[in-house]
């Protein structure tokens, strides 16, 4: 037993942390099979639905990058406290958006990606901080709540909106609910970064060792890649294929929760192939992502609901082996006094992916009116396109990674 902020630290006391991030990470996601209430209920367009998906990442890149180092100036309290708050304000403002204008969806998914955000930065560090039982144990015990939260939002999300009245309010309002709960939870759990005095240091949020090319070949070139086969998933291949089920807004969810179980389920089992090193993880995983794309276009072309599950196992493990990939070269590649930054780096150019769908629902309706196709061989054609970018890209991606790391910072 440890004492921190001038309380007592038992074995236990990270749970209470690691269930507001659970609860973080539950709305975070739980977005995912609204997306169908919104088309089929609301009639909003596929490109208007699916840029709810990118302003959730633009929400959530500055508070990444902004407050983790407050937090470790200012203290975990600090910045989880008012997180949750803003968490709580997001799902309100989602749940009020359907009585009012249609943008105010944009608004609440903008306000809870900026709280997820900060809500990352502050309690990964603090869960690491509150093990002290296993100090190791720290980060893989952040990972896992957060992840369980990304997976268990979509799944229960589903069931709610499908089969309990008003389901544009009643998921955020359970929501709301838990998220009340994780405050009272975590209200008093003891400060471990006790405030510094004085202002804090100017650092540079972007490092110099992520302008080299080594850092773009070996993380920046396919870092995108993380969310976007995550997101291509959910929010764009089953909405070739969700007419023809019964449940469609349960069965989103369910896909979903598939894509991030899978990708949480995995990384252990990718940190082993790691350590082996008879493939780069990345090669790897953009091999994973070539053959869950290639699944999906199958699965339009054909119009085989079912085969969305595979598709989503196949992209889910190429989501979580390219996560464990990237956080690795960045340890790799980082100084000790840059990792923080370097890390933040990393996860900013993985959020790029949320923005996929988008791009899909504008391209692909633009590819099948110039071919003179329909909308669906159009989305195909996209997706056969993404097996060939990764494909190539895995060529120098596979060069780079498998050269030794020189001095951190110094690659030409």
């Amino acid at each position: 037993m440890g004492r921190a902020g001038g309380q007592a630290v038992t074995p236990r006391t990270w749970w209470r942390v690691g269930a507001a991030m659970f609860t973080v990470g539950f709305g975070a996601n739980l977005f995912a099979p609204m997306l169908e209430v919104y088309r089929s209920q609301d009639g909003l367009s596929e490109s208007f639905v699916t840029g709810m998906l990118g302003i959730y990442a633009a929400g959530l890149v500055p508070a990444l990058l902004v407050f983790g180092p407050v937090s470790d100036h200012r203290g975990r309290r600090a910045v989880m406290r008012p997180a949750l708050a803003v968490v709580l304000v997001a799902s309100l403002v989602l749940a009020l958006s359907s009585q009012a204008s249609d943008w105010l969806l944009y608004a609440g998914r903008w306000v809870m990606g900026f709280g997820v955000g900060m809500a990352m930065s502050s309690g990964s560090a603090w869960v690491k901080q509150l093990s002290t039982d296993r100090p190791g144990a720290g980060p893989r015990r952040a990972t896992v709540v957060l992840s369980g939260g990304f997976g268990a939002g979509p799944l229960v999300a589903g069931l709610l909106a499908q089969f309990l009245p008003a389901p544009q309010v009643t998921p955020f309002v359970v929501h709301a609910v838990l998220v009340l709960l994780a405050g009272a939870l975590v209200w008093r759990v003891p400060e471990t970064q006790l405030p510094a005095r004085g202002p804090r240091a100017a650092r540079p949020l972007v490092p110099p060792v992520a302008l080299t090319a080594r850092f773009f070949w070996v993380v920046a070139a396919w870092s995108p890649w993380v969310f976007g086969t995550a997101t291509v998933a959910f929010a764009s291949i089953p909405s070739f294929v969700i007419g023809i089920v019964r449940f469609p807004v349960a069965y989103l969810g369910l896909v979903a929760a598939t894509v991030m179980f899978t990708g949480v389920l995995v990384q252990p089992l990718a940190s082993r192939l790691g350590e082996r090193g008879w493939l780069p993880l990345s090669v790897t995983g953009l091999g994973a992502a070539s053959a869950g794309l290639l699944l999906g276009a199958v699965t339009v072309a054909g119009q085989l609901s079912w085969l969305a599950f595979p598709t989503a196992v196949m992209l889910g493990v190429s989501y979580g082996l390219m996560m464990v990939a990237g956080l690795r070269e960045v340890e790799l590649l980082a100084r000790p006094h840059d990792l923080g930054a370097l890390i933040g780096v990393f996860y900013t150019l993985t959020y790029v992916g949320f923005a996929v769908p988008f791009v899909l629902a504008v391209l692909a309706p633009a590819v099948a009116e110039l071919a003179g196709v329909g909308a669906g061989t159009g989305f195909v054609w996209c997706l056969l396109a993404g097996v060939l970018v990764c494909a190539v890209s895995a060529v120098p991606v596979a060069r780079a990674a498998s050269r030794g790391v020189p001095d951190p910072g110094t690659t030409a």
